[in-house]
């Protein structure tokens, strides 16, 4: 049998053990606190599995990135999966009046075209602003009624949409 003084010594120790590892958790930031909560969760129950080793986790970004369409026809609205619906909603939040040019392989003949963000409709970028990505003329802009011949998901489309480019070299 222990004795009394051993007894209290031990409820001692155990209660000020706990009292320190409250006060260093306290003492975290909420990540920090997180990464050690799951740091201990991986070595009491993962028998030594690292958290990070799992699963490419699919996120938003991905998803528009795969299910992304320049012309969304109407088989694209048939399917109902969330993944289309996610991509018809930001298709929905796009404006499609004029389109913004990449140009930095156009000596190739190749030209990238995407739809404006709100964000640059507000600016005026590709109506009152070059609508070139690399460069912000002002002045001496010229509008383009393009025919946008382009290959998506292996099928050949075309679609005519409007640009605002400069004629100076300052795009090129």
């Amino acid at each position: 049998m222990a004795s009394l003084g051993r007894l209290k010594s031990a409820i001692f120790d155990r209660e000020e053990r706990r009292m320190q590892y409250q006060s260093h958790i306290r003492g975290l930031n909420a990540y920090d606190r997180h990464k050690k909560f799951m740091k201990d969760y991986v070595q009491f129950y993962g028998h030594g599995k690292n958290v990070d080793d799992s699963l490419p986790i699919k996120t938003d970004k991905d998803t528009l990135r795969e299910g992304y369409r320049f012309i969304l026809t109407e088989e694209d609205d048939m399917d109902s999966t969330w993944e289309k619906r996610l991509v018809k909603r930001y298709y929905d939040k796009l404006f499609k009046e004029y389109c913004i040019a990449d140009m930095t392989q156009y000596k190739k003949g190749k030209i990238g075209l995407r739809w404006r963000t709100e964000k640059e409709v507000i600016s005026g970028k590709g109506q009152f602003i070059c609508g070139n990505r690399h460069c912000d003329e002002k002045h001496g802009l010229g509008s383009y009624e393009v025919n946008f011949s382009y290959v998506e998901a292996g099928e050949q489309k075309q679609a005519l949409v409007k640009l605002v480019a400069c004629k100076g070299k300052a795009c090129l």
